[in-house]
């Protein structure tokens, strides 16, 4: 983790929160919409299924280009010192994953990020839905990096 002052992280969370409209700004990416097809109904699906498993809608998340719906959990800080899974669905199909340090900590724009979505390919596998839809969720799986945009990078001196 890389270590800031004051000044510097306030640099780094104007730069991040500024690169995407938040969640309070689309609401309908909150409720959580998803196309009329076969690749929507298996989100929409997905999506319902982490809510049962305590995933909650958030105002507070970044929506990335093309998001149609997404959910955040709180989870046990991990070695790396991610401790939230963020889902974001997209309009093309794709479901994607994101770890990442909570937005209240220091390290929130800085602090690691990593994919996630063998994480949740575990959560369905632990669910009541049948082995088929499973494995058509888990095939819409992939990753999108625009996260990465919302990182500062700063030069040491």
């Amino acid at each position: 983790m890389i270590k800031r002052n004051l000044l510097q992280w306030a640099g780094d969370t104007y730069y991040g929160a500024t690169k995407f409209p938040w969640g309070w700004a689309k609401p309908r990416v909150v409720l959580g919409h998803f196309t009329r097809d076969e690749n929507g109904e298996l989100q929409r699906i997905c999506f319902e299924e982490l809510l049962r498993q305590k995933f909650k809608r958030t105002i507070w998340q970044l929506v990335f280009p093309g998001q149609t719906a997404g959910l955040i959990k709180k989870i046990p800080i991990q070695e790396d010192g991610t401790n939230e899974y963020h889902v974001r669905f997209y309009g093309d199909g794709l479901i994607d994953c994101e770890l990442e340090v909570d937005r209240l900590s220091k390290a929130h724009w800085t602090g690691p990020r990593k994919h996630g979505t063998h994480l949740i390919k575990e959560l369905l596998e632990k669910s009541n839905l049948e082995e088929d839809i499973r494995m058509r969720i888990s095939a819409l799986f992939g990753e999108r990096d625009y996260s990465s945009e919302c990182t500062r990078v700063v030069s040491p001196l």
